[in-house]
C-alpha cells in the first residue's frame, strides 16, 4: 500500500516535469502484470509504467460517452430514372476514449517487479510527447468482399484518464454494416493507437550518416511544401533512400541490431526533415477528399494499412514455417541422441565441442579486428567514441581467449558425458500493424543541407512509438437507448425546403435569337408569420442551353404550422422582347410544384401562297406583302416580297400577338408589267395562310 501511495503522490509531480526531460530507457522495456515497464535513466530501480489501457470514457453516472445517430433524407427520383425505393443517408458516430490504468493493474505490476528484482518500484506513469487514434472497422469493398478502412482519426489523450474525442461520417453503407455490428458483443469497431514517447537509447557502437541534397532530390520529397506525408510514407521514402546510399548505417558487432538503427536514424531525420501539420484533429473533409490528383489521407491511410498488414502476415507465416523446420531439427537430433552413448566415441565428442567453441573464438577475435579498424578511422575526428571502439575491442580479445581455454578444456573432458540437447532457436513473429496514418507531416520551409552524421556510442536522447488496440466494447445494454443510438428521418419540418420547378412551355432555345431576350420569374412565399420568402430565376439564351429548360425556385419552412398552406406560394414574370418591348405580367398564386411560364406574347407565323400562273397571266412581276401587327403603344411592319420568275411565289413571315390572338392586318401590292401598280388596301386577317393570287380588277 505504501508503493501505491507513493505512485499516487508522484505521479502529479511527474507529470508536471516529464514534459522537460522523461528520463527513461526506451530499449529496456520490462513486462510486469499487464503493464509494460520502462527503466529510469538516473536510477535503476526506479520504473515508469505506459498507459496502453484504453476504453470508452464514461460520465459521472458511468454511461458511455458514445453516440450513434443513423439519418435517411426522402429523395424524389427525375424524371428520366426510375423511382426511388430508399433514401439518401448514413450515419454519424461520436465517441470519447479514454487512456486509464487501474489500481489492481498496478498493484499487480510493483508485486511483480518486486519478485523479479528486489527493491524495484513503480514511480508514476510515462508521459507521452503526442499521439494519435483512429478507428477502423471493415466494410464491403467494390467486389463485395469486406476490407478493413481507416474511418476516422483524433488527436489521444496522452495522460492517465484524459479523454479525447472522435467524429466520423458514414455512408448508408456503412451505416448498415455498423449498425448490424453493434447487435454482437464484440462490434467490429476498434481503437487503434500510436503513442510517441520520449527517452534515452542505451550507447550503441553505430553510426548514421545521410546526405540531405540527394534525400530532397528524391521523387517522393520533391513535390512542394504544401503536400501532406503520412508517417509510415516517409520511412518507405527513406528506405528507397538507404538501399541507394543516400542513408548510411555503420554497424559494428550484431548484425541483428540494424534494424534497430535503421528506425532511429529514420527518426532522426523526420524530426530534421518535416513538422507536424497540426496539433488539431484533421477535419473529415480533409481526411476524406483528395488534393492535388492524390488519395485522400483516409484512404491512402487505408491502403498502407492493408499492405502492411499484408506484408506482416506473409512474414509471420515465413516464420512459422522456419521455426517448424528448426523444431523438427531437433527433435531428430533428440532421437539420434537416444542411441547408446558408448557408441559414439569420446573423441568424436570432443572434437564436436572443441570446434564449435573454437568457431567461436574466431567470430570474437574477428569482431575485436573490426572495432580496432573503426577506432583508427574515427581516431582524428572523434577520439573519445575511438577510445569506445578500442576498449571493447579489448573486451573481445579477452572473450576469445576464455573460449580458446574453454576449448581446451572441453577436449579433456569425460567421455562418458551425455551431449546437452540443444533447444532450437525460434523466431518470433511480427506484430501485424493496425494504424497506419500516426500523424500527418509536412516538410519544413528551411531545408537542411550537405552531410549529416550521428555517433550512437553514448546515451542518445530519442523516441519511441508505441501501438496498442481495443475493441469499442458491447454496447448492447443501450441499443434501445436514443442518448447513444437513435434513428432518424431528416423530413422534418425545420428542415423542410421547397423547390419549384420552372420550365418554359412550347420554347425553344431559337426563340431567344429571334425575337425574345430574357425571361424573370419571381416567386413570393408569405409564411404565416408574415414573414416574406423571395426567390428568383433570370432565363436568356445562354443558359436555356445549358440549363436544358429546367429551372428552380426555393423557400424553406418558417413557422408553418399549416403544411397545406405551406404549399402556396405566388410568382409572376417579367419578358424581355427585341426592340425594346417588355411585359410584366401580374402575381399568380399557385400551389403545385411546377410552374409552366410562358410569354403574354407569343411569336406568330403567316405562310403567304400565290399560284404562279394565275400572277403570270396577270402580267404580275412581284407581290410585296405587309403585315401589321401593334406591340404595346407601338405599331410593327414585317413586309416580304414574292418574286413571280421565282416560279414558286412562297414564304413565311414571323409576326408577335398576344397570346390569345390570331388576328393581323395586312397590306399586298401587286407590281405588274408595263401597268400600274394595284393595292388591296389595309384588311384584318386571323387565318395562318395568306393567298395572294386574287388580284384586284384595275
Amino acid at each position: 500500500m505504501k508503493a501505491l501511495a507513493r505512485i499516487a503522490v508522484l505521479s502529479l509531480a511527474f507529470v508536471v516535469g516529464a514534459a522537460q526531460a522523461q528520463q527513461i530507457l526506451i530499449d529496456q522495456p520490462i513486462r510486469a502484470g499487464e503493464l509494460t515497464l520502462f527503466p529510469s535513466y538516473q536510477d535503476p530501480d526506479v520504473y515508469y509504467y505506459v498507459l496502453d489501457k484504453a476504453r470508452l470514457a464514461t460520465d459521472e453516472n458511468g454511461r458511455p460517452q458514445f453516440s450513434l445517430l443513423r439519418y435517411v433524407q426522402n429523395v424524389e427520383s427525375a424524371a428520366d430514372q426510375p423511382d426511388a425505393d430508399t433514401g439518401d443517408g448514413g450515419a454519424i458516430l461520436h465517441a470519447l476514449v479514454t487512456l486509464e490504468v487501474t489500481q489492481d493493474q498496478l498493484r499487480e505490476a510493483q508485486r511483480e517487479l518486486e519478485r523479479a528484482r528486489s527493491g524495484a518500484r513503480i514511480e508514476g506513469p510515462v508521459v507521452y510527447r503526442s499521439g494519435r487514434f483512429a478507428l477502423i472497422s471493415a466494410f464491403a469493398d467494390e467486389e463485395g468482399e469486406l476490407t478493413e478502412q481507416v474511418l476516422g482519426v483524433g488527436n489521444a489523450p496522452i495522460l492517465d484518464g484524459q479523454k479525447a474525442a472522435v467524429s466520423l461520417l458514414l455512408s448508408r453503407q456503412g451505416s448498415r454494416i455498423l449498425w448490424q455490428s453493434f447487435q454482437t458483443a464484440t462490434p467490429d469497431i476498434s481503437f487503434s493507437f500510436e503513442m510517441e514517447l520520449d527517452g534515452y537509447r542505451s550507447p550503441q557502437q553505430g553510426v548514421i550518416e545521410a546526405n540531405f541534397d540527394q534525400i530532397y532530390e528524391y521523387d517522393g520529397f520533391n513535390v512542394g511544401l504544401a503536400s501532406q506525408f503520412l508517417a509510415a510514407e516517409i520511412q518507405g521514402s527513406f528506405e528507397d533512400l538507404t538501399r541507394s546510399g543516400a542513408i548510411k548505417v555503420t554497424q559494428v558487432g550484431d548484425d541483428d541490431k540494424v534494424e534497430e538503427l535503421l528506425d532511429i536514424a529514420y527518426r532522426k531525420l523526420t524530426e530534421a526533415m518535416f513538422e507536424p501539420v497540426s496539433t488539431n484533429s484533421p477535419s473529415l473533409s480533409s481526411l476524406s477528399n483528395a488534393a492535388g490528383g492524390q488519395q485522400s489521407m483516409l484512404d491512402r491511410a487505408t491502403t498502407m494499412l492493408s499492405a502492411s498488414r499484408q506484408e506482416a502476415r506473409s512474414e509471420n507465416e515465413r516464420i512459422r514455417r522456419e521455426n517448424r523446420e528448426a523444431q523438427e531439427r531437433a527433435e531428430r537430433a533428440d532421437r539420434e541422441n537416444e542411441a547408446p552413448v558408448a557408441e559414439r566415441s569420446a573423441d568424436e565428442q570432443d572434437t564436436e565441442r572443441t570446434a564449435e567453441l573454437a568457431q567461436q573464438a574466431e567470430q570474437a577475435e574477428r569482431r575485436a579486428q573490426q572495432l580496432r579498424e573503426a577506432a583508427e578511422r574515427l581516431a582524428e575526428s572523434d577520439p573519445e567514441s575511438a577510445a569506445v571502439f578500442r576498449e571493447a575491442a579489448d573486451g573481445a580479445d579477452s572473450q576469445a581467449a576464455t573460449l580458446r581455454r574453454i576449448a581446451s578444456e572441453a577436449s579433456s573432458s569425460d567421455e562418458n558425458a551425455e551431449p546437452e540437447r540443444e533447444e532450437p532457436e525460434l523466431q518470433d513473429e511480427e506484430t501485424v500493424p493496425a494504424f497506419a496514418i500516426v500523424a500527418s507531416y509536412q516538410m519544413k520551409r528551411v531545408r537542411q543541407r550537405g552531410n549529416w552524421r550521428i555517433d550512437l556510442n553514448k546515451y542518445t536522447a530519442d523516441s519511441l512509438t508505441l501501438r496498442f488496440d481495443e475493441n469499442i466494447g458491447d454496447l448492447r445494454a443501450y441499443l434501445d437507448d436514443e442518448a447513444h443510438f437513435r434513428q432518424v428521418n431528416l423530413d422534418d419540418p425545420l428542415y423542410r425546403q421547397r423547390q419549384i420547378a420552372v420550365f418554359l412551355d412550347g420554347m425553344n432555345a431559337n426563340d431567344f435569337g429571334d425575337f425574345v431576350n430574357f425571361v424573370t420569374v419571381q416567386m413570393r412565399k408569405r409564411h404565416e408569420s408574415g414573414e416574406p420568402t423571395y426567390d428568383e430565376t433570370r432565363i436568356d439564351r445562354n443558359n436555356f442551353n445549358a440549363e436544358g429548360n429546367a429551372f428552380s425556385l426555393l423557400y424553406g419552412w418558417k413557422g408553418d404550422e399549416d403544411r397545406n398552406r405551406w404549399l402556396d406560394y405566388d410568382y409572376r414574370t417579367m419578358w424581355s422582347f427585341h426592340g425594346g418591348y417588355s411585359v410584366e405580367q401580374d402575381w399568380t398564386t399557385a400551389d403545385f410544384g411546377a410552374i409552366s411560364v410562358a410569354p403574354a406574347i407569343v411569336k406568330r407565323q403567316l405562310q403567304i401562297e400565290a399560284d404562279p400562273s394565275v400572277l403570270s397571266d396577270a402580267n404580275v412581276r412581284a407581290v410585296t406583302v405587309r403585315i401589321y401587327y401593334p406591340l404595346g403603344e407601338q405599331a410593327r411592319v414585317e413586309q416580304v416580297t414574292l418574286n413571280t420568275a421565282s416560279g414558286s411565289p412562297s414564304t413565311v413571315v414571323d409576326f408577335l400577338a398576344p397570346v390569345d390572338s390570331y388576328s393581323y392586318e395586312y397590306e399586298i401590292t401587286w407590281l405588274r408589267r408595263g401597268a400600274p401598280s394595284l393595292n388591296s388596301g389595309r384588311q384584318t386577317g386571323s387565318d395562318s395562310v395568306l393567298f395572294v393570287d386574287e388580284i384586284p380588277e384595275a
